[in-house]
């Protein structure tokens, strides 16, 4: 009775291990092949802007970490008035902090919130006539800038790898602010705004520590005297590790 017993009972644990081995097996493989899609791209920890005096950045960007951002810039845009280029110089100081989320080996998604400084170095134009000797004298005087505008911001990075070499993204924030008073050309408070960008990275070198970003941008300005639009494109050439 007991060796048949055992005849019946063994076959069957022998065939219930069998399926058991060859379903964890399955789902090795399974897991393996979907490993298998993500892409192993080289991510580094730290990103810094080097040969660039009117663009200086440093970035934290450890995937699935804590970022920090400090970034200061200067540069001459476009705007909305009818004056000469050269009056249309635009300068940025911005602390940014958030956290990196990674997804499929290739998305960086980046919340983040910060302070910032901005400041308009445009000047207004005076003009006063008056007659001399009997001559019509013309007089032109340099007038005021725009008050600097401190704020705080929030916003998200979006960036996306296609392959080790190109990447490009979407940057968005909103800040809302206020400006000193000046007597001839000011803001008004509060101040708020828009920035949107758009980074297309080109990675080099053979461990693609190096890049060269393009960054076009629209810079929406609001106050209760004055509303600007600013357009420009920042640009970097940035060292990873």
């Amino acid at each position: 009775m007991k060796n048949g017993y055992l005849k019946i009972t063994l076959p069957l644990m022998l065939a219930m291990t069998s399926l058991v081995t060859a379903d964890a097996k399955t789902q090795t493989q399974q897991m393996v092949q979907e490993d298998s899609n993500v892409p192993m791209y080289q991510e580094y920890h730290n990103r810094i802007a080097v040969f660039e005096p009117l663009h200086q950045c440093y970035e934290r960007i450890k995937t699935d970490a804590f970022y920090v951002g400090i970034e200061a810039w200067a540069g001459y845009v476009f705007n909305d008035e009818h004056q000469s280029f050269r009056h249309r110089f635009f300068g940025e100081s911005e602390l940014r902090m958030g956290y990196n989320f990674f997804y499929n080996g290739r998305d960086h998604v980046t919340p983040f919130l910060g302070i910032g400084v901005f400041k308009d170095f445009r000047r207004t134009h005076e003009y006063s006539f008056h007659i001399e000797h009997g001559k019509f004298v013309s007089h032109h005087h340099h007038g005021h800038e725009a008050p600097a505008v401190g704020y705080g911001v929030f916003g998200l990075l979006y960036d996306h790898e296609f392959n080790s070499i190109f990447n490009l993204g979407v940057n968005f924030k909103g800040f809302v602010g206020g400006s000193g008073s000046d007597s001839h050309l000011k803001w008004g408070n509060p101040v708020g705004g828009i920035d949107v960008s758009l980074p297309i990275t080109f990675r080099f070198g053979p461990k693609r520590h190096w890049d060269i970003r393009l960054e076009p941008f629209y810079i929406y300005v609001h106050g209760s005297h004055h509303s600007r639009n600013y357009f420009g494109s920042r640009g970097t050439v940035g060292y990873r590790f």
